[in-house]
């Protein structure tokens, strides 16, 4: 499989390169209009400073042989008076002292007096001008137009002067650019590495600034997302667990409960938000029924699978109709010896003899009695056998402590197993509903047939819960002797 190319780059130029263009540009236009206006001011100023130096070369040159240089002023614009197409500023205003070399002669434009005014072409540039002197001597020279070559040659110098700038504020533009874009494109190619999916990333910009803040503050975010993830695949295999135990905890439960002559049997399961592996189950066997529920040290998977394992056991022992004591004994050593160390399951079983209207009861370290209703009296009886959990010792310790109840069953009587479930119900105030309350809860319930007992208990627990969630699984049988 051929993968496309990796375009996270982007393309053109970089930001140092587009800083360094910009500012280039901006510098190139900026010098440009400083170097008109400053060719511009020069001209004026190289205008001004010859008028004025020209104004008293005439003045003098002309003063040794007059005696007032006004004289000459007012012959010089008289003369450019008579010149068609002349400013006579201009004229007057660009005048400085002829040397040999400097102009070649042409014809004469005008002769006034003492005053003569030739045509002549400066030597060099071959730019038009005007030689005016005064009785043949004392002459001044005047350029008819500013000089080309003076003009080329400050134009020269200002493009040569705007040029090196340009290059100079390029070259530096470039400098600081790199030095202020380095670090931001380190913490491009940081965010696409984190961007990548490498959370555990960490930028790598030095020193202080906005740009180390922001680098600063990438790295908490990258740890957030890192956390984030961690935390989500956390909850994903949380997720899977609890589906896992659901499922097992499902397989765990009856599919249905004993139907017996003169005799109603119901159950009820309700899942905590962690589902554990608490089960109750019925062995029939002939002649007999029996009825457990078994409590599970942990929850989740852990605890679905202790479960599971000690389901299986006990079926099976239950099944071989070898006595309720026997096949106890027998499933302590197999869950003693197939469970880890620390787990345990508790057991409260009950083998119903129906024609002789008697239930033979043991109890394997479970903490909740059996509970028996009296029909006759209206009062409600506990019973709870000694024994200790399946697990904890492999044998002889528990085979010692296990003892068998006989309980015999009146017309109207109820027997009422359960777990520890119902009574760890708290309500929204944090407040565990306790045993004593649970055991009213029963008598309160006790007279109504077995199906609406076990609804009302279940809608009992449920209002005492309100909006809180059950902490541990429940489950309860009740068994009543109609007749």
């Amino acid at each position: 499989m051929t993968r496309g190319r990796d375009r996270s780059g982007g393309g053109g130029l970089s930001i140092a390169s587009r800083f360094s263009l910009l500012m280039t540009f901006a510098l190139l236009v900026v010098m440009a209009a400083a170097g008109y206006f400053l060719l511009d001011k020069s001209r004026r100023a190289l205008d001004q400073s010859n008028r004025h130096l020209l104004n008293e070369i005439a003045r003098r040159t002309v003063a040794e042989d007059v005696a007032r240089g006004e004289e000459v002023e007012a012959l010089l614009r008289g003369l450019a008076d008579g010149l068609e197409g002349l400013d006579p500023d201009e004229v007057y205003a660009r005048l400085y002292r002829p040397s040999e070399g400097t102009y070649r002669a042409r014809e004469t434009a005008i002769e006034s007096g003492r005053l003569h005014l030739q045509r002549v072409t400066f030597i060099g540039d071959g730019d038009p001008g005007f030689l005016a002197q005064y009785d043949g001597r004392g002459g001044v020279l005047a350029p008819a137009e500013p000089s080309a070559a003076q003009e080329e040659s400050l134009f020269g110098l200002i493009l040569m002067v705007t040029a090196a700038l340009v290059a100079v504020g390029a070259g530096v533009a470039f400098g600081v650019s790199t030095q202020v874009t380095k670090p931001i494109e380190q913490l491009v190619d940081d965010v696409r590495s984190i961007s990548r999916g490498n959370l555990r990333h960490r930028t790598r910009v030095k020193g202080g600034g906005e740009v180390y803040h922001l680098a600063r503050q990438i790295d908490r975010m990258a740890q957030s997302l890192e956390e984030a993830q961690e935390a989500e695949i956390e909850l994903g295999v949380r997720e899977r667990e609890r589906e896992v135990a659901q499922e097992v905890r499902e397989a765990l439960l009856p599919e249905s409960c004993p139907v017996l002559e003169g005799y109603e049997v119901v159950d009820l399961h309700v899942d905590a938000a962690e589902p554990g592996g608490d089960f109750h189950d019925f062995v029939e066997v002939p002649g007999k029924v029996i009825m457990l529920v078994c409590e599970v040290s942990g929850q989740g998977v852990p605890g679905a699978l202790v479960g599971a394992t000690a389901r299986a056991y006990l079926k099976t022992e239950l099944a071989r109709a070898d006595g309720l004591q026997t096949a106890l004994q027998q499933v302590n050593r197999d869950v003693a010896r197939d469970v880890r160390r620390g787990m345990y399951v508790t057991a409260m079983c009950l083998v119903l003899d129906p024609l002789a209207h008697e239930a033979t009861m043991a109890c394997a370290g479970h903490k909740f009695p059996l509970i028996r209703f009296e029909a006759n009296s209206g009062k409600l009886r506990l019973v709870q056998p000694e024994g200790i959990a399946l697990g904890f010792d492999k044998g002889p310790i528990f085979d010692r402590s296990l003892t068998l109840l006989r309980v015999p069953l009146e017309p109207g009587d109820r027997l009422v197993l359960a777990n520890t479930g119902p009574v760890q119900v708290v309500n929204e105030e944090g407040s565990e509903l306790g045993e004593k309350a649970f055991y009213r809860i029963i008598a309160k319930n006790a007279s109504e047939t077995p199906e609406d007992m076990l609804n009302g208990i279940l809608t009992a627990l449920e209002t005492f819960a309100g909006e809180a969630d059950f902490p541990a699984d429940i489950s309860l049988v009740i068994l009543a002797r109609s007749a």
